[in-house]
């Protein structure tokens, strides 16, 4: 029998040793493998509501996380990343990719790696009376023109009466001290209302008390939903004391993003009159230059750029300096020349602020991110999650990816082979899960050495298989099973080897008129009906190698055989 998965929707393996999880939104559900649950220590439970996840992670790292992972859920240019974040007492470090989108763009299952740190990954707060570290959570509704703070921001704020309170939107801008009010203004429209750079902002401010004076805290925010013209509708964050200031600036764009250079991104901020360019340290360092080997020009920039990437990259970006008709922002991905000599891949993000009377533009500023380790991570992670561990077949995911690719690009015809192995809980239950590995492995063995090198062959999990025939008609199909069928009698003629049996079924499609969800439904429809017809056959061919190897009885009239 198939392994039965706590849903229908999970694609990954759940009795995998890797430690891999699988994200299903639309049921809000985390899927974690076998070696997940372990070294998390969640015992049996395969699958957890993100609520129920989100209980062993410190409340206060919450907001953070959510903040985050906010822009790769929505925004379909984004479908890798890396976040770490404590567990219980454990650090876990996570690698993402999306696998599936909704229409909307809107991320629907997500899949993943897990790397697992024992060490104690954090120390609780402690708060004596009202301690300052404690961190209060806050929440603007633009609908209602509202601000509402918890009882712990009235608490950091001064209010003799901590309790949750609710103000205008004017009336939380007044709390900020007026030299910074311009400076979150600014952010707020190049990060929020423009969305260049993601849905999160963080940033010290100087806030008024209920006493009159002015404390130093750091304020996160997160956009929670937008409006359908994509204006803001809710922010949700937090804030808490700050230690330390950070350096007052003036009112220029460039330096007022002072906070986002602070992240660990590269801040550049292009004057278009001038042709000169500020390069922040950030910027520089993580190339391995200092300022006097990077001119600070335009032309220091392209200089440094991979000559292969050279031509996709600077024209689209002067050409949208040139006119608004070519928009105001960009982003793309590239190689620039380290001091060393090597190469470091570049997320690279920019966003027209001014431009002149003749539509030319006049300041550019924008973000650079190393993201070479991620490139190297996203090969390591698509390989884990497009093939199956145990097997070396493909994953459920790459099958499924590869059935939307034939139907997108109107593959015809096609074919589907679905393969159940027969008494694999048997063997399990009397010659243990290492056996059943085996066979497991030997029917992927026996599949790639009889199917043609253009077939995508998949476990889709437990005992299931299912093979993907391109461009191959019916009868070309039929005879692949004929093919199977000769070379597991072949296969079981050897001398004390597990007897090999699988139910096997065939649908073909030679137009666009069958979609793929019918001809897989229609082939498992077939498997079933010879796995009916030669079960009783194959279960007594199992039980005679058992016993035989064993030399105990075996009794087929438990129902779970």
């Amino acid at each position: 029998m198939a392994t039965v998965f706590p849903t229908a929707s999970c694609t990954i393996h759940l009795d995998s040793p890797d430690p891999i999880f699988e994200w299903f939104l639309p049921s809000s559900t985390i899927f974690l493998s076998r070696g997940a649950r372990e070294q998390l220590g969640l015992g049996d439970r395969a699958a957890l509501s993100i609520h129920e996840y989100s209980s062993h992670i410190p409340q206060e790292n919450l907001a953070r996380l959510a903040s985050m992972t906010a822009e790769m859920l929505r925004d379909s240019n984004v479908s890798l990343q890396e976040i770490i974040h404590p567990f219980d007492a454990l650090l876990v470090h996570a690698h993402l990719l999306v696998t599936e989108r909704e229409k909307t763009g809107q991320a629907r299952r997500i899949v993943g790696h897990l790397a697992i740190s024992k060490q104690r990954a954090y120390k609780p707060s402690l708060v004596k009376n009202r301690d300052i570290s404690l961190q209060g959570f806050w929440k603007v509704e633009t609908a209602t023109d509202s601000v509402r703070l918890d009882s712990n921001c009235a608490g950091l704020l001064g209010f003799a009466d901590e309790a949750s309170r609710k103000i205008s939107i004017r009336e939380g801008l007044a709390l900020i001290h007026p030299e910074d009010v311009e400076k979150v203004t600014k952010r707020y429209q190049l990060l929020f209302e423009h969305g260049q750079w993601g849905n999160s902002l963080e940033e010290v401010l100087r806030i008024r008390l209920e006493n009159g004076e002015y404390a130093r805290f750091c304020v996160y925010a997160t956009v929670m939903m937008r409006n359908s013209d994509s204006s803001v509708g809710e922010i949700f964050g937090y804030l808490h004391s700050a230690d330390i200031l950070t350096p007052a600036e003036d009112n220029d764009v460039g330096n007022l993003l002072y906070a986002i250079n602070a992240t660990g991104d590269g801040l550049w901020d292009w004057d278009a009159k001038t042709n000169e360019v500020y390069y922040s340290p950030r910027y520089l360092s993580m190339l391995g230059y200092t300022a006097s080997e990077f001119p600070a020009t335009l032309d220091g920039w392209i200089k440094k750029i991979h000559p292969d990437d050279v031509g996709k990259i600077v024209p689209p970006q002067l050409a949208i300096a040139s006119s608004p008709k070519n928009g105001d922002s960009f982003e793309c991905t590239y190689r620039m020349q380290r001091a060393d000599g090597s190469y470091a891949w570049i997320l690279g993000r920019g966003y027209v602020t001014r431009r002149d009377e003749n539509g030319q533009a006049t300041r550019i500023v924008g973000l650079h991110t190393d993201i070479s380790a991620t490139q190297g991570d996203r090969a390591k992670l698509e390989d884990q999650i497009r093939n199956d561990p145990l097997t070396g077949l493909r994953s459920r995911a790459f099958f499924n990816m590869e059935v939307d690719r034939i139907e997108r690009e109107e593959i015809r015809p096609v074919s589907v082979v679905t393969c159940d192995l027969d008494g694999l809980k048997l063997i399990n239950d009397y010659l243990g899960h290492n056996s059943g590995d085996t066979l497991l492995q030997n029917f992927a063995t026996l599949l790639r050495t009889v199917c043609r090198s253009t077939d995508c062959i998949g476990r889709m999990g437990g005992d299931e298989f299912s093979i993907l025939l391109p461009s191959c008609p019916n009868w070309k199909a039929k005879e692949l099973v004929l093919d199977i069928e000769r070379a597991m009698q072949e296969f079981n003629r050897q001398v004390d080897v597990i007897p090999l049996f699988a139910s096997l079924g065939v649908a073909s499609a030679e137009t666009m008129d069958v979609p793929m969800t019918r001809l897989i439904i229609s082939a498992d429809r077939s498997m079933l009906k010879r796995k009916h017809q030669q079960r009783e056959k194959s279960h007594e061919a199992i039980r005679a190698y058992i016993e035989r190897s064993k030399q105990i009885l075996v009794s087929l009239e438990d129902c779970r055989y």
